[in-house]
C-alpha cells in the first residue's frame, strides 16, 4: 500500500514538474478549440435566436394582434429558450472530440460519453491528488 502511494506522489510531482516547465501542456489544443467553437454555433446560437425570437413573437402579437399573455409565461418561455442554449455550451465542449486528430461525429454522442468518462476520472484524479497533498 505504501508503494502504491509512494508511486502516485512520484507521478504527481512528474505532472507537477512538467506543468511547470510548459504551462501549454494544460492548453486545449487550437484544433480541438475551433471544434468546440462550431459546435457552439447550433447548439448555442439556435435556443438563443430562439428566446429572442419568442420573445418578438409576443411582442408582435400583443402590440400588433390585440392577444394578452401573462408576463409569468413571456418569462417562462424565454428563460427555457435561454436555459437550453446554456445546456447547448455545455455539450458544444463535451461533445467535440478531444483529439486533435480525430474529428468525431456530428451529432457527437460517442464523443460526449467519452468526455464525460474522462471528465469523471480526472475529477477523482483531483481528489485522489488532494488527499495526497494533504498527507
Amino acid at each position: 500500500k505504501q508503494d502504491a502511494e509512494l508511486r502516485a506522489i512520484a507521478e504527481m510531482r512528474a505532472v507537477d514538474d512538467a506543468l511547470r516547465e510548459d504551462a501549454a501542456v494544460a492548453a486545449i489544443p487550437e484544433k480541438v478549440a475551433m471544434r468546440m467553437g462550431k459546435r457552439m454555433l447550433p447548439f448555442v446560437g439556435i435556443p438563443l435566436f430562439g428566446s429572442m425570437g419568442t420573445f418578438v413573437a409576443f411582442w408582435y402579437l400583443a402590440t400588433y394582434k390585440d392577444m394578452e399573455f401573462q408576463p409569468a409565461a413571456v418569462a417562462t418561455t424565454t428563460v427555457a429558450f435561454l436555459a437550453v442554449g446554456l445546456l447547448g455550451i455545455t455539450y458544444s465542449v463535451l461533445s467535440a472530440s478531444w483529439d486533435p486528430d480525430r474529428e468525431g461525429s456530428a451529432f457527437g454522442a460517442d464523443e460526449f460519453n467519452r468526455n464525460v468518462g474522462e471528465l469523471k476520472e480526472g475529477l477523482s484524479r483531483s481528489r485522489e491528488n488532494a488527499l495526497l497533498r494533504e498527507r
